[in-house]
């Protein structure tokens, strides 16, 4: 028996919540190139927080469907700043290739400081959330935002 045959087996379904959330930070973590211990897997979901260069951020998933639109919790207004992930498979592949949450290509994200968030609110839609951020950022603009964040 193969890890893959394993992982197939217990977990096949990469889009089930605990999953993608852990499958966002894992494009957080390709994205900075940083080790297990500096990005560790999420102990909760959809919402989670991890520290990078001393700056401490929230960071929340969800998947673009048809069927709801998307939403995201916020995290701790004692956090520096928000990291959304938005799987969105049908917008940047091709209909023949299937969702794939390990795919850098099918994430969008926006990173948000606190402070620009409204105070009162526990979640955000997406259609909010593009009116006040834009498109966001792909994959391979990620590390660069984060780094800026980090004083």
């Amino acid at each position: 028996m193969t890890r893959d045959a394993f992982l197939a087996w217990c977990h096949p379904d990469l889009l089930e919540e605990r999953l993608l959330h852990a499958s966002a930070l894992w494009q957080v973590r390709a994205a900075l190139a940083a080790s297990a211990a500096d990005v560790p897997p999420p102990s909760r979901w959809p919402l989670s927080a991890f520290e990078w260069g001393g700056c401490q951020l929230a960071i929340a998933s969800a998947r673009a469907a048809e069927a709801r639109p998307a939403s995201f919790r916020l995290g701790e207004r004692s956090l520096r700043a928000q990291l959304f992930c938005l799987l969105v498979p049908g917008e940047l592949v091709s209909e023949a290739e299937a969702i794939d949450p390990l795919d850098p290509r099918q994430w969008r994200f926006w990173l948000v400081p606190f402070h620009q968030l409204h105070p009162e609110r526990q979640s955000i839609g997406l259609s909010a959330l593009m009116r006040a951020h834009g498109a966001g950022l792909i994959h391979e603009d990620l590390a660069a935002a984060l780094h800026a964040l980090v004083p």
